[in-house]
């Protein structure tokens, strides 16, 4: 019996095709986004900049074409196979008119050609992500292609998947294409809190928000569900409408199994897939 865990997506419709293999699909507890490296790249310390670039990107455009279905859009890093997730949020649609006027709000001007400036200086910034991962460049490619659309000049470069973790760590970067992976306890601190930078933690956007700081560890402080899941929810909007990065979409797991195996069960977690192992059989 052949079990592959963690299938491309770009193999899922061969994989599907095969009548004797199964591919489980589970919602997973992480999600795609574009990390805006405030402290290397001033203008993302705007909140109107950031708006404006989730705005100009399709990103249910993606989901249907680029994603195959796959995946839904992410709204934020929360998702919704947690208890904390609420979609009582702010929402971006495709819009790039409001784009532009965002841009043009922030002072960012288009150029001869067609490139925004302020002050002498092009809003162009470099985009990484992992080389050899098709979807990933393909959403990259996309990215860059919808930004220039509303006057932003970004660059996509391909870097190998090992380098990538010290590169983030030691945030030499202006954005970069990944995702996070959550834990199973839905703690946001070390992600987005103001003290929580490299090396103390993930917070990579090098974004600061003191409200929000103080949110998340009121949250981690908290033992009752009910409070903390309100605490969380709070900290959801403020995320959503402060934008510090451009959630894109939630993951979605794919195992390849044999149809011959029952009591399969996808896992949404780091934890694996053999985590029911003991329930499986074959008919």
């Amino acid at each position: 019996m052949h079990v592959v865990a963690l299938a491309p997506w770009d193999k899922y419709r061969e994989l599907a095709a095969i009548p004797s293999i199964v591919v489980a699909r589970t919602p997973g507890n992480a999600y795609e986004h574009v990390t805006l490296n405030e402290r290397t790249f001033p203008p993302f310390a705007d909140v109107r900049v950031r708006r404006a670039l989730i705005s100009a990107l399709d990103r249910q455009g993606y989901a249907r074409t680029i994603l195959d279905g796959l995946a839904p859009v992410a709204d934020g890093p929360i998702q919704p196979v947690s208890w904390a997730y609420t979609d009582r949020v702010a929402r971006y649609p495709f819009d790039p008119g409001k784009a532009r006027a965002l841009l043009d709000e922030a002072g960012w001007a288009p150029g001869a050609d067609g490139i925004r400036a302020r002050g002498g200086k092009r809003l162009a910034f470099t985009l990484i992500t992992q080389a050899g991962y098709a979807i990933r460049e393909s959403i990259a490619q996309a990215v860059e292609r919808q930004l220039r659309e509303v006057g932003v000049d970004v660059a996509v470069e391909l870097r190998d998947g090992t380098a990538l973790a010290a590169i983030w760590f030691e945030g030499r970067f202006d954005a970069m294409l990944h995702w996070w992976q959550l834990p199973s306890d839905p703690e946001l601190t070390t992600f987005f809190a103001a003290d929580r930078t490299p090396p103390a933690g993930r917070n990579i956007n090098y974004f600061r928000d003191d409200r929000l700081t103080e949110l998340l560890y009121a949250s981690d402080r908290t033992v009752d569900r009910a409070r903390r899941k309100a605490l969380l929810e709070r900290a959801q909007a403020i995320i959503a409408d402060e934008v510090p990065e451009i959630p894109l979409y939630s993951i979605t797991r794919l195992d390849a199994v044999p149809a011959s195996l029952v009591n399969f069960k996808g896992n949404p977690t780091n934890t694996g897939i053999f985590w029911n192992v003991h329930e499986w059989a074959i008919r």
